[in-house]
């Protein structure tokens, strides 16, 4: 039997939990504006299957992985972090740079979409990622007769709920993409992302 109740409750929570800006859904919404939605498609993937692995582990025991050595978190977070503040960097260097220089074939790329692992990774690096992962095992390992079947139910509430969720942040960068022709705009946005980007790096390491 499935406690609808709780089925329910667990749908709410993956929608609002997705639905909310956060590093994962940053780098979505810049990848796709700055690269089309095609090109993001791996990061999206990676990103959900790395949710997918998150919740797996923590309903097999990462609270309490954790909760005996609590400096996983801390070095994840750390991690994060860094790497989300590199990133920002490379937004603010383009942010100083025409189009046509970065897209010029005498330069390297300063930007590239970002890959499937890059995604997987990017989740066991995001503390609210992994924060929701284990509120989500802890609260709804009861949902269905046996811990399998719980699990079983919380990652298709992911596919059927939360990867469409998740699309809303692609396609909202690929809107923005139609701008990304003009120079303006395209510096104005690279800049803003940086900043968001080194913003989130700053909260994640105060949470």
């Amino acid at each position: 039997m499935i406690n609808n109740a709780l089925l329910l409750s667990l749908i709410s929570l993956t929608f609002l939990s997705i639905i909310t800006p956060g590093p994962s859904n940053l780098m979505m919404m810049s990848s796709s504006a700055l690269f089309g939605w095609r090109k993001t498609v791996p990061l999206y993937l990676g990103i959900n299957f790395g949710s997918a692995v998150l919740v797996t582990a923590s309903v097999y025991g990462l609270g309490a992985v954790l909760d005996r050595w609590p400096w996983l978190l801390f070095a994840a977070k750390s991690f994060g972090t860094l790497w989300l503040a590199f990133l920002s960097v490379k937004f603010f260097k383009n942010s100083f740079s025409s189009i046509q220089s970065n897209q010029s074939n005498k330069k390297p790329r300063t930007m590239r979409p970002f890959r499937f692992y890059e995604g997987v990774l990017l989740q066991w690096a995001n503390p609210k990622a992994i924060i929701v992962a284990i509120a989500i095992a802890a609260a709804f390992i009861d949902v269905g007769e046996t811990p399998i079947m719980s699990l079983l139910i919380i990652l298709l509430t992911f596919v059927f709920v939360g990867m469409p969720t998740a699309s809303t942040w692609l396609f909202l960068g690929n809107i923005l993409n139609k701008f990304m022709s003009d120079d303006k705009h395209y510096k104005k946005f690279n800049f803003i992302m940086g900043s968001s980007i080194l913003i989130t790096a700053v909260v994640i390491m105060m949470a």
